[in-house]
């Protein structure tokens, strides 16, 4: 059985891997020491795009920084074509690109759908990759929420769909997580709500541990509060004070630092009313970190703030060393070398101060806006600015000169080329990704020289007794009768890892019916419907506990009948509160009302892949009753493969469509919905030799179905799998009732 979509490589599980980090890869988006400092020397200080010191080109650009992995250039875009060509657009997609390091040459492309978001086209392929040196694969996080492990050669050897499957809230504005991968474990966060506990409102920034070689969730942590913000601040690994900690900046406007091995909270520290987007550095015990909003304790926007790391609990009173308010430096990160803090601010001045104390040095002037992170090489600053600016600086603690200043004009469009990727060095090259272009510099007659990437800090020594446990895998989705084997790792205060523990697991409410050997489960075999709950195991005085969805056969009929207060189905993912049973012409069914928050949501009620359940494809059908108000009416809909069947109350249209900000694929044919009357919307998909033709029916449910299909569109570029479910638009009341998910034949 696929669990949770995951395509299973390996089982071994590694617990003392060290993050294999050289002086040739730059597998991280700030390079291998997470900070944006780069060992090498012999690097180029001048070059200009036509000629000097260009070793290759390509026409592929992005918004992400490029990683460098075992002599391959990877990065994660969106495709070339025209959101705004009504003929193009359908070929309009994200894509991994993988290029020869030394030649330029490309190696390999993945291109995929873009589906289930409203971030627009000019934003995908925001997050950077991330790549492991020990196996040579590497990891993207894409704008819909796929999260897939490559090979160097381009197969993808597991993926999971965050959004179907743990409750992802995608962002309209792009922003998109950056993975970071620490010895066994890939990491990335994302808002979430999704099902049990975590289907509580507010949504929380939840950091996701996967292993690395198998996709198997490890744990989940959520340090922070009320989001004011989707973020993109990168999380870090670093060692204070002997612990290893994961510290990133949070949508709730915080700083925190988590046990990197066990997800536990250790600090947090409070400084925006606005969500952190830089990613934070450290020296010692000291870690810095800017934002450009909100103060919390005064009206001044902006601070560059700097934390004692080596103190516990919230210390947002007791943690400050120094910070200076007033410097909008919300998006490029922050960098320390040599005593000397440089800060490029959001209005493209960059700043330096000293680390120690937070005395400004000098300014320099960069441009009008700074996003692209620097980088610190030979003695040299590599800093972009967005308005086509490469600026190659030589630093001092009492001036900064200029040793090389391009501009780029832009390619494909009129004015300037853009610039929001931080650069990336390995080999003797540097490599700059813009808007247009993918640019690797260089001086082929030198040869590549590199000083050894430091060692983190040495950790407190292994102890023998058992502070905490977890239960792995920590969620999962199974069928109906699936034996499951857990494993229970123990770890001690400082989140070394001890040993596996040999236990006894207990299956909670909604897993009666359950069996269990030991640490094996095998889920229950008789269910009417989808199940959920949680397992749990002590060992001595420490506890931990994992959650598992359970699917039956098709078909799944859900007519509501007893629903009643706040419930919804216990295995469909972000549906609480956005859905609650209500009384309804006579019937009980499940209402959406306007209310905070985006008016639009959909609801998953299965895993993101269905092929054990319905090998020959499924099809969704749904009751949909709407009623006007303020002579509104909302939307309804159901979802098959990532595909929408919409009916569109307030403008009397039936629609079909994917990605709703460009419509990639997309009709829309008329149908006038009353208000205070029953439809019955019928979605599937057929696919054959990778395209798709999406078929919907819709008619008033006191009628025969008709024969004809309402609607058809076709897709060329299938979406190949996708959880089932349900669309909303709330703009006015409205119900679902008599749900059902049925196997094609």
């Amino acid at each position: 059985m696929r669990r949770m979509n995951m395509v299973l490589v390996g089982s071994a599980m590694l617990f003392f891997t060290a993050s294999l980090a050289t002086a040739g890869d730059w597998a991280h988006w700030r390079g291998p020491e997470h900070n944006g400092i780069s060992r090498e020397t012999n690097l180029v200080d001048a070059w200009s795009l036509d000629g000097k010191n260009v070793i290759w080109k390509s026409d592929i650009g992005g918004r992400s920084a490029p990683i460098i992995l075992d002599g391959r250039v990877y990065l994660n875009c969106r495709t070339h074509h025209d959101v705004n060509d009504p003929e193009d657009k359908i070929h309009s997609r994200e894509q991994v690109v993988c290029w020869d390091a030394k030649t330029g040459k490309e190696l390999w492309k993945d291109e995929f759908n873009v589906f289930q978001t409203d971030i627009p086209s000019p934003r995908v392929g925001w997050a950077s990759m991330a790549g492991d040196p020990e196996t040579g694969n590497v990891f993207v996080h894409s704008v819909s929420g796929l999260f897939r492990c490559y090979s160097p050669e381009g197969k993808v050897l597991w993926e999971t769909s965050l959004a179907e499957d743990y409750g992802k809230i995608s962002g309209y504005g792009g922003r998109t997580q950056t993975p970071v991968v620490d010895e066994n474990r890939v990491i990335v966060s994302f808002l979430q709500l999704n099902w049990g506990k975590t289907a509580v409102p507010p949504p929380k920034q939840t950091y996701y541990a996967f292993d690395k070689k198998t996709g198997k969730l490890l744990w989940t942590a959520a340090p922070g509060g009320k989001p004011y913000d989707t973020n993109y601040s990168v999380p870090i690994v670093t060692v204070i004070d002997g612990t290893r900690m994961l510290i990133a900046g949070n949508s709730d406007g915080g700083c925190y630092a988590l046990n990197a091995r066990t997800g536990e909270k250790l600090w947090g520290f409070k400084m925006s009313k606005r969500g952190l987007n830089c990613s934070p550095v450290t020296d010692g015990n000291l870690v810095y970190i800017a934002h450009g909003e909100d103060n919390i304790d005064n009206v001044e926007f902006g601070r560059i703030q700097c934390i004692d790391g080596s103190k516990r609990g919230d210390i947002t009173e007791t943690g400050s060393v120094w910070r200076v308010d007033g410097v909008k430096a919300g998006y490029a990160s922050v960098l320390v070398k040599d005593g000397i803090l440089y800060v490029v601010a959001d209005t493209g001045r960059m700043y330096a101060y000293d680390s120690k104390t937070g005395k400004e040095l000098w300014t320099y002037n960069l441009g009008t806006v700074g996003k692209g992170s620097p980088v610190w090489a030979d003695g040299k600053l590599y800093v972009m600015e967005v308005n086509g600016n490469i600026h190659i600086l030589k630093p001092s603690r009492e001036k900064c000169e200029e040793l090389s200043h391009v501009q780029l004009l832009a390619r494909v469009d009129k004015g300037l080329d853009e610039i929001y990727a931080s650069p990336a060095i390995a080999d003797g090259r540097i490599y700059f990704v813009t808007r247009d272009r993918t640019i690797c510099i260089g001086d082929e007659s030198k040869n590549p020289s590199s000083g050894s990437v430091p060692p983190l800090g040495a950790e407190k020594a292994k102890q023998d007794k058992i502070a905490s446990i977890q239960l792995t895998p920590f969620e999962i989705a199974a069928t109906q009768g699936e034996k499951i084997d857990y494993e229970v790792l123990a770890y001690d205060a400082n989140g070394h890892f001890i040993k596996k523990v040999d236990a006894k697991i207990t299956p909670g409410k909604g897993l009666e019916g359950s069996k269990v050997d030991g640490l094996s489960l095998t889920t229950p075999a008789d269910l009417k419907a989808p199940a959920a709950g949680t397992v749990s195991v002590k060992v001595g005085d420490a506890t931990a506990e994992s959650r598992i969805r359970v699917f039956p056969p098709l078909p799944w009929k859900f007519d509501l009948e007893g629903y009643k207060g706040k419930q919804v189905p216990p295995a469909w993912v972000n549906a609480f509160l956005k859905l609650q049973p209500n009384e309804v012409d006579g019937t009980t069914a499940l209402k959406a009302s306007p209310g905070k928050g985006r008016p639009s949501a959909t609801i998953w009620l299965g895993p993101s892949d269905m092929s054990q359940l319905a090998p020959n494809g499924y099809t969704v059908q749904a009751d949909v009753f709407l009623k006007e108000q303020k002579r509104k009416l909302a939307s309804m809909g159901v979802t098959v493969n990532r595909y929408n069947l919409i009916l569109k109350g307030n403008s009397s249209k039936l629609a079909i469509q994917s990605w709703a900000p460009h419509k990639r694929m997309t009709k829309e044919v008329r149908f006038r919905s009353d208000p205070d009357v029953w439809y019955t919307l019928k979605l599937k998909v057929d696919i054959k030799d990778g395209q798709a033709t999406v078929k919907g029916k819709v008619w008033p449910r006191k009628k025969p179905e008709p024969k004809e299909w309402t609607i058809e569109a076709s897709d060329p570029h299938a979406n190949m799998k996708g959880s089932p479910g349900l669309y909303l638009y709330r703009l006015a009341d409205a119900y679902f009732d008599n749900i059902i998910v049925s196997e094609d034949k």
